[in-house]
């Protein structure tokens, strides 16, 4: 409970303090056991480069009870895993229920910009 409460203030933290400097990939699970939130976990850290220079920050939620108003803000129910990748404009770019390969997380990342 310790580790959560401290991971939620560091997420409120960056979150408004880093808004404009980093990107946001919020992967949401039903648990810590969950297969698709660890195989995205891995895929991740076997790429910390790729991450780095993209300048995202991963944050985890695999507690619904514990994390309920971040799961409800990101409208994510009870969806066994998701992922949702905030851009540094604070918009939404990716929203999924399945794994996200770092091949189109990236081609959405470093695309084209394009504005309205």
């Amino acid at each position: 409970m310790k580790y959560c409460l401290a991971l939620a203030f560091l997420f409120v933290s960056v979150v408004g303090a880093d808004a404009q400097r980093i990107r946001r990939l919020l992967i949401f699970a039903e648990d810590s056991t969950n297969v698709e939130m660890k195989t995205q976990r891995q895929w991740l850290e076997a790429d910390k480069k790729g991450v780095e220079d993209r300048d995202i920050w991963i944050a985890v939620f695999s507690d619904p009870k514990t994390f309920r108003r971040m799961y409800e803000h990101y409208q994510v129910g009870r969806a066994p895993f998701f992922v949702v990748l905030i851009d540094k404009d604070g918009a939404e770019k990716i929203r999924s229920a399945e794994l996200v390969p770092l091949k189109e997380l990236y081609e959405v990342i470093d695309g084209p910009v394009v504005k309205n």
